[in-house]
């Protein structure tokens, strides 16, 4: 049996949520781990699906992009994270780091990202100079041998991540409409798109076949399914029950105390051209 769907950004989110939290390295690492939940719009979909909170994911990031630009979001309207969960609860108190030094071989850590390409790379932004999460982690992962899980939407598909990365750093740009960056590559993540998510929630092939649109279809993505007549079916199901996940909000930063240097920082928010405006 063959299907089509054209899921929207806040569907696929949703999709890859709820393919997370059913992967057998998560349940491993709740049961006998840590789950490290990093920040990320999609992350605040994992830990709906997860625990069954729920976080507006617009205030569950640092970085964001939002209004047509690259954009971080005000410190003290976030919700905290990252968040280290263990037997499915939320280890209050403690941090990223005390979960990565308590080694247990089961942990993993959920990052999102923000790019990813045909062979599996991903690619993560960073604004903070300090290197913001990966940086922070990146080391300790890598010598211990610690998997990141990347849930990406294929809206963030480019072709090639290592060409991206050698293009970005901060400091070599002479504009930017937006915070400046650099980015990341990690090339040992589990990455799961809606290709991988509908293999797992229903152990069917996926195509990812076109792109875009208008009217809310901006950055969808449109998918061929197939797979045996039950096990499409099962597709169609999850998938029809997340159709019509609301979009995410914007939530751009207070430029006028932003400490990341870009074309707006220190504007006052009537000082800023229409489209950057929040209100």
């Amino acid at each position: 049996m063959k299907a089509v769907f054209t899921l929207t950004p806040a569907e696929s989110k949703r999709l890859l949520g709820k393919a997370v939290a059913q992967m057998e390295e998560v349940k491993a690492a709740n049961e006998r781990g840590y789950v490290i939940l990093a920040g990320g719009t999609t992350n605040a979909y994992v830990l709906h699906e997860l625990l069954g909170i729920r976080y507006e994911p617009q205030r569950f990031t640092a970085g964001i992009s939002t209004l047509g630009m690259l954009c971080v979001t005000d410190a003290g309207g976030r919700h905290p994270f990252p968040l280290v969960i263990r037997q499915g609860k939320i280890m209050e108190g403690m941090t990223m780091l005390d979960a990565l030094k308590d080694f247990h071989k089961e942990t993993v850590f959920i990052k999102g990202a923000n790019a990813v390409d045909p062979e599996g790379n991903v690619g993560v932004i960073t604004s903070g100079f300090d290197g913001g999460t990966v940086g922070n982690s990146l080391g300790i992962m890598t010598s211990t041998g610690l998997r990141y899980v990347v849930p990406v939407g294929l809206e963030k598909l480019v072709p090639s991540v290592k060409d991206s990365t050698f293009y970005t750093g901060a400091k070599t740009f002479d504009y930017t409409m937006g915070a400046n960056f650099g980015m990341f590559i990690l090339t040992k993540a589990i990455v799961v798109t809606e290709i991988q998510a509908l293999r797992l929630l229903a152990d069917v092939q996926a195509v990812h076949v076109a792109s875009g649109g208008v009217g809310g279809s901006e950055g969808a993505v449109v998918l061929v399914v197939m797979g045996e007549e039950d096990q499409v079916r099962k597709a169609i199901s999850i998938v029809e029950g997340i159709k019509g996940e609301p979009p995410i909000a914007a939530n751009k930063g207070i430029c006028a105390k932003c400490p990341y240097p870009c074309r707006f920082q220190g504007w006052m928010e009537e000082d800023l051209p229409d489209w950057a405006r929040t209100s």
